[in-house]
């Protein structure tokens, strides 16, 4: 990609979902989420209805799978760890209504 292209919102965008892909792989899902959020408004313009445009698109949404695949463990990890969490406070909380 050639700097002349990055005041092209599409070209930005694409390099954040980049940089969103490598944090994902590494687990840094707050990095993840502030290159979203820098993103996102990228994405709510208008758009050129060209070839670049919907190759840009298509590399968007890849993108977007990729993190989402990295993102599904992590997913999983973090619902079974709340529902441990969960268990362990109700019977903290049955112990000290029992004990009371």
């Amino acid at each position: 990609m050639n700097a002349g292209h990055e005041d092209d919102p599409l070209e930005r965008a694409l390099s954040l979902s980049v940089a969103m892909v490598i944090a994902a792989k590494d687990g840094l899902w707050e990095t993840v989420a502030a290159l979203d959020s820098e993103r996102q408004p990228l994405l709510r313009g208008p758009i050129r209805p060209d070839r670049r445009s919907r190759e840009l698109l298509e590399a968007l949404l890849e993108h977007n799978e990729q993190v989402r695949l990295q993102l599904q463990p992590a997913h999983a990890a973090a619902a079974a760890a709340l529902g441990r969490h969960q268990h362990a406070h109700q019977a903290l909380r049955a112990y000290v209504d029992l004990a009371g």
